[in-house]
């Protein structure tokens, strides 16, 4: 091959080189922190006890530290410098605001504080009367239940002619312990569901004619 040929070859790869290093550049201002944790929950998911949760804290997208950790039964977390943080109840975005600020202010500059969910802990409605399958029934941690699709999950009603749709019941307890009854007319569902809280009672009670 000529000499004009090598250059020109050369000159062909480097071309090659410098777009890779480009797209490569953009895919990680896309998709973030290289080598970061993969998407986690929505910022508006309340954490809850038992939750399996995976924190990560960056700084100018260099990682100081990764923990995995279980929120206790009374909610709190236990963080490297911090100690023991309260988290139960609270939204990942106001978790990651209760770290940001003391390790902003203490120990790293305007750090980047990733959060996720690794498992989620178990979460039931509890369905009794006029359905086919009375018990518990999974309540999904991310979506939410609504009345209707609780019902389904319990087999539906027993019995159209039995079951007294006007009359369900929800019990919903505080977590002060006290009990909330609300009634539901669930033929006037049609449009609209009722969501559900984890925990709750739903009575589908039988008709007196």
């Amino acid at each position: 091959m000529k000499p004009l040929s090598y250059l020109r070859l050369f000159k062909f790869a480097a071309i090659l080189v410098a777009a890779a290093c480009t797209s490569s550049i953009n895919a990680q201002e896309a998709g973030g922190i290289a080598g970061s944790a993969p998407a986690g929950p929505s910022s508006s998911y309340q954490v809850s006890e038992l939750d399996y949760l995976k924190i990560s804290l960056f700084v100018a997208d260099e990682l100081q530290f990764s923990t995995e950790l279980r929120v206790s039964q009374d909610g709190s977390i236990s963080v490297p410098h911090l100690g023991s943080i309260e988290v139960g109840g609270k939204s990942i975005d106001e978790v990651r605001n209760a770290l940001y600020e003391p390790y902003n202010r203490d120990y790293y500059v305007n750090p980047h504080i990733e959060i996720t969910v690794l498992a989620y802990s178990e979460r039931t409605v509890t369905v009794i009367g006029k359905v086919n399958r009375q018990g518990m029934v999974p309540f999904p941690s991310e979506k939410g239940l609504t009345l209707l699709e609780a019902i389904a999950a319990a087999g539906g009603w027993s019995n159209d002619r039995l079951a007294d749709k006007k009359k369900v019941t929800i019990t919903r307890t505080s977590k002060t312990g006290e009990k909330n009854v609300i009634s539901i007319d669930a033929r006037e569902l049609t449009t609209k569901d009722y969501p559900l809280e984890e925990g709750d009672l739903v009575n589908v009670p039988e008709r007196i004619f």
